[in-house]
């Protein structure tokens, strides 16, 4: 009976040893995440200012085409990559405040960025595409989960074969910008996730991956 309660007390001692190891352990993880949080944030800041110079330079200086596209390519996957490291920082952290702010902050940068390729192609007659993807940030509903993580891969595997040709920009509809609402309106789109073509065609349903190639480089909707 008594080496029974000795066992009892030693396997709680471990017990309690091991869950409290846990904590800290814990603790010291979302410490790490939470000033990753921070820097990325002031970072952020910077990539809007540096978006705004950029777009006021090529707006007054004499900047060639070629570097002008360049430019907003170089950009455009600078803030997806980083964008994308925040994913996965938002899936595993409790920080969630923190990480819709800096999602916000992307979200403004890639919609500028959106306007800023819209004057690019018009002022160059450059022929590349604008692919933009308004999908639902952290949605509830298990079938919007299921069609944006359809939508998700279909995209990265069209960057990753057309990264010079097509300009991907996902944006969140529900970060609360008035900029992203207005636009919304003004193409009338309503449905969501939906994929965005060179401001004509508007993606909400299942398709391949050669149908959404097709849609994109022959200009075909069926």
């Amino acid at each position: 009976m008594v080496n029974s309660k000795h066992a009892f007390w030693q396997a709680l001692l471990v017990a309690v040893a091991v869950f409290g190891s846990g904590l800290i352990m814990g603790f010291f993880i979302e410490s790490y995440r939470a000033d990753a949080v921070k820097m990325n944030i002031l970072d952020s800041e910077i990539y809007v200012f540096d978006e705004q110079l950029r777009q006021i330079i090529l707006d007054q200086q004499n900047v060639s085409c070629t570097l002008a596209k360049d430019s907003l390519f170089d950009f455009a996957n600078r803030i997806y990559h980083d964008a994308e490291k925040l994913e996965n920082y938002d899936s595993a952290s409790k920080f969630s405040e923190s990480f819709g702010i800096l999602h916000r902050r992307y979200d403004l940068l890639r919609t500028l960025l959106w306007q800023d390729s819209i004057k690019l192609r018009e002022r160059c007659q450059l022929s590349f595409h604008t692919v933009i993807y308004f999908y639902e940030y952290n949605p509830e509903d298990v079938e919007m989960r299921a069609r944006q993580s359809y939508y998700s891969r279909m995209l990265v595997e069209l960057k990753e074969s057309y990264g010079g040709e097509i300009l991907l920009i996902p944006i969140a509809i529900n970060m609360n910008l008035s900029s992203v609402n207005v636009l919304l309106d003004n193409y009338k789109i309503e449905e969501l996730p939906v994929i965005f073509i060179d401001e004509r065609y508007a993606i909400n349903t299942i398709i391949s991956s050669d149908e959404l190639e097709r849609i994109i480089f022959f200009n075909y909707s069926s």
